[in-house]
């Protein structure tokens, strides 16, 4: 791999100034002013300069030098359209006037299909001989477009892939809904493997069911149809993706008059979980796919079918699954590919609404914050804000499990007594842990047993590897794959630089992935010791033999030092998500208690603290807190997603000059309201929603509901709401001017929120951080008396801090202060081309004047 500077403007600008020369429009602009001399000049060769047209080329599937596949949408716009009469357009030396035509909304608009990868100049000819004329720079549809680089080995598992970059021609295939649901759950149940059936039926066009046994539906624009469903399947950027709309056989659709029933809506489903594969995945399906088991949609939620029932297209892709791929860049480019593609196959879309849970909230938030424009609302569930201060989060607990004694044996079926762990006898087991943890003890084992493996290099499976391909062993194999995290990261993150390499790292002539992890200075358990909970002694033992990671990942009596160029990159590219560009987006957060599985609930109010601070305010983001573990309610995701649409649709008849922002906010429906407890779907305006029964009652219910209740007032349930939200926060302020009963409350209020929601901290709070916990690498101040003296038994606060200097030559933590390498998100960066790459990324051009129109409405323009 080549490193170099890269950039794609070093296509781009010349391409932009021939068309400079061309077509007489200046910068970037695929349109005309009309200032050109009126009539053709020869230019002495017999050849006349052709006269700037008043119009413009729109190339409505993407950015017009982001084009992948060959194919782009295309709109001819004319200030007189009479002009477009007789109108010829060229792609490079071809003629395609052909595809071009007047559609049924009054629009020149064509498909242009074989463009040539690299540049391809457009030009169309209006009937008075001026032109037009734009450029398309073309990707191959196995990418890369602008992630750089592709990782390798990466071995395609599609028997269909015809070539190296896993290409195949998309598959369809169909589903339908059975009109009796109940016959057909006890018909499909087979309680040997208490897996509960689908909520779809296979469907076959060419022997389809009886017309009366498939379910019909009524969209949100009130077509009724037959509720069946075809699902493409395909492969772009070498991975999976999948398109899902409902679909009516035998009739035609194309992108210039999609089929009736489909709104114009885009709902992009996630998975769970982080980690890295050396080839092809499949893409998630469910609301919390990849954090529960598959086919538990009728009891635990599924806003994907009631987004088709309403009409809405549904996508996802293998690479925005980060269990599958954690890299950031690779996550977004697969959702531009595809979007692309669904436009120029099905249509322009009106707005894109994500959902996922665990790492499928980490996509939506990473996404939208460095790439802002893909998203127009997420639907986060046991969110966590980015995948790198959490990183921190689970260094930390792997650090003090193995101080502690607290790890555990990860394969219980070879489990024998002599592998029980043995505790430290400086720590009374789980009580005290607690305190230093932040958190219950299951949370932080259960975090190390099943997260943290994948930041391992030397993993004995590393997904998706074929043909035996060595992997890395810091002993026998050092010049093997680094099957980790960090590593796939090194295009974002860069190299370590020569001054700490390793002996390994030394014998290769090259750095690994640099690490964007830190300890230096943290005073592990500082809050407890100030409280009397821990003794001087065990505050002192434990900061003394923590200790840190090596590159390798394996523990070393010194602590963990950030590469610097890693540190900094990972707050440039965004993968520490510093919420600088979340106001255009509307978020519900969907919340609920943690029973110990490693989504502390805190992780909702950190992301809350992130954007107040960025923002000085969170009024985007709406907190639905629930008793359903995890994601706060059985119903939540389909009520959200019935929420955040009409948010949406509020937001695109929004015709007014008023920044995006500011539309965000202005349109932000009654019931986009923070909610406490599951009983207030009762009360919801979108008709009957009983919480905890899933997709059970709703929105069709599969069982009989005795009687129809009638849908109360929407102001109920913001009356409700109101006594709900201080009932659980004990807030009692607001009918309080002297402030006397925040005294009283205040603490009952924080005892709710550890014991109700389950709000715990991090080893990083209780040393002393905020609750945003962005801090990846502290600044250092000195050691200071003052941080002792609240505990009683340190009866000399100097001497103590004397010993303290000894473990902490350097300083010690101030949170006070931004931290090391803290820099600003920059968004839409570019990471070079398949061969070379720009580490840490750089800006793309600006967006070429009418590129990428059909993403969104125009209400949800961003103003950049």
């Amino acid at each position: 791999m080549k490193i170099s500077s890269f950039s794609l403007s070093a296509v781009v600008v010349p391409v932009f100034v021939s068309a400079l020369v061309l077509g007489g429009c200046g910068g970037s602009s695929s349109s005309s002013n009309g200032s050109a001399s009126p009539d053709p000049v020869d230019n002495g060769g017999g050849t006349a300069n052709p006269v700037a047209g008043d119009g413009q080329i729109r190339v409505l599937s993407n950015r017009s030098d982001l084009i992948s596949n060959g194919d782009a949408l295309i709109e001819i716009v004319a200030a007189d359209a009479a002009k477009l009469t007789g109108l010829a357009v060229k792609a490079g030396n071809r003629d395609v006037s052909s595809v071009f035509a007047i559609r049924n909304d009054g629009r020149m608009i064509g498909l242009v299909d074989g463009l040539s990868l690299g540049e391809n100049a457009i030009v169309a000819t209006l009937a008075d001989g001026s032109v037009l004329n734009t450029t398309i720079v073309n990707h191959p549809n196995g990418g890369p477009v602008f992630s750089g680089p592709q990782v390798q080995p990466w071995t395609c598992t599609n028997d269909a892939a015809i070539d190296a970059q896993c290409n195949q021609a998309p598959e369809y295939s169909f589903k339908y809904v059975p009109a009796n649901r109940l016959q057909a759950l006890l018909t499909n149940f087979d309680p040997s493997s208490m897996e509960l059936p689908p909520a779809f039926l296979p469907y076959d066009p060419q022997n389809p069911p009886a017309e009366g046994d498939i379910a019909m539906t009524t969209t949100d624009e009130g077509v009724e149809l037959p509720f069946i469903v075809r699902v493409e399947k395909g492969v772009q950027n070498r991975d999976r993706y999948q398109i899902m709309t409902l679909f009516q056989p035998g009739v035609a659709w194309t992108p210039f008059a999609p089929q009736e029933q489909w709104n114009g809506k885009l709902l992009i489903h996630h998975g769970g979980n982080v980690g890295v594969t050396y080839g092809p995945g499949n893409p998630p399906n469910g609301d919390i796919s990849g954090t529960a088991p598959d086919g538990g949609e009728l009891l635990l939620g599924d806003s994907i079918t009631v987004a088709l029932s309403r009409g809405f297209m549904t996508l996802s892709t293998a690479l925005a699954n980060l269990g599958h791929n954690v890299n950031l860049v690779t996550s977004a480019e697969s959702l531009v590919m595809a979007k692309e593609h669904i436009v120029e196959t099905y249509g322009e879309l009106r707005y894109t609404i994500g959902t996922g849970c665990s790492g499928g909230a980490i996509a939506q938030q990473h996404v939208a914050n460095a790439y802002p424009g893909i998203y127009q609302g997420i639907i986060v569930q046991c969110s966590y804000p980015d995948a790198w201060t959490t990183a921190t989060q689970f260094a930390d607990y792997n650090l003090l499990n193995t101080y502690f004694g607290a790890s555990f044996p990860t394969d219980p079926e070879n489990f024998s007594p002599e592998d029980f762990p043995s505790f430290n006898p400086n720590f009374l087991p789980l009580l005290q842990w607690s305190l230093i943890y932040g958190h219950l003890p299951l949370n932080p084992i259960v975090s190390d047993l099943a997260f943290f493996p994948s930041a391992y290099p030397d993993q004995e499976d590393c997904p998706g590897l074929r043909d035996a391909v060595p992997v890395y062993h810091p002993e026998t194999q050092i010049d093997g794959l680094r099957c980790g995290i960090i590593d796939y990261m090194k295009p974002l993150f860069g190299e370590r630089s020569e001054d700490v390499w390793s002996q390994n790292e030394q014998i290769l002539g090259r750095g690994f992935g640099g690490i964007p992890l830190d300890n230096i200075g943290v005073q592990y358990g500082l809050a407890a010791l100030q409280q009397g909970s821990i003794t001087a002694d065990q505050f002192l033992d434990l900061n003394r033999n923590i200790g840190g990671f090596s590159v390798d990942i394996r523990q070393r009596p010194e602590r963990t030092i950030a590469d610097p160029l890693a540190l900094t990159n990972a707050y440039k590219t965004g993968a520490i998500n510093t919420a600088e560009h979340l106001s255009n987006i509307a978020i519900i957060d969907l919340r609920g208690a943690d029973p110990g599985i490693a989504h502390d609930a805190y992780h909702s109010w950190q992301m809350r603290a992130r954007l107040e601070e960025k923002q000085g305010h969170a009024d985007n983001h709406v907190i639905w807190f629930g008793q359903f573990p995890l994601a706060g309610d059985t119903v939540y995701s389909s009520e959200a997603l019935v929420v955040m649409d009409s948010w949406m649709a509020a937001i695109e008849a929004d015709t007014s000059d008023a920044a995006l922002t500011e539309k965000v906010l202005s349109n932000k429906p009654a019931a986009a309201r923070d909610r406490c407890l599951s009983a207030q779907t009762l009360l919801s305006e979108n008709g009957l929603i009983i919480p905890l029964t899933g997709n059970i009652l709703y929105p069709t219910p599969i069982l009989p509901i005795p009687g129809a209740l009638p849908s109360p007032p929407a102001e109920a349930g913001v009356v409700f709401d109101q006594l709900a939200n201080q009932a659980c926060g004990l807030d009692a302020s607001a009918y309080d001017s002297s402030g006397a009963s925040a005294q009283l409350t205040g603490p009952l209020a924080e005892l709710q929120h550890t014991l109700v929601q389950t709000r715990f901290g991090t080893p990083r709070t209780v040393a002393g951080d905020s609750i945003e916990t962005w801090n990846n690498k502290c600044q250092l101040r000195p050691v200071d008396a003052a941080d002792y003296a609240a505990n009683p038994l340190i009866s000399d606060p100097d001497a103590f801090a004397a010993q303290v200097r000894d473990i902490f030559p350097e300083g010690v933590c101030d949170y006070s202060k931004p931290g090391v390498g803290v820099v600003p998100t920059q968004t839409w960066l570019q990471y070079g081309s398949a061969e070379e790459v720009l580490v840490g990324g750089q800006a793309l051009p600006p967006v070429p004047q009418g590129s990428r129109s059909a993403w969104a409405s125009p209400a949800f323009e961003l103003s950049r």
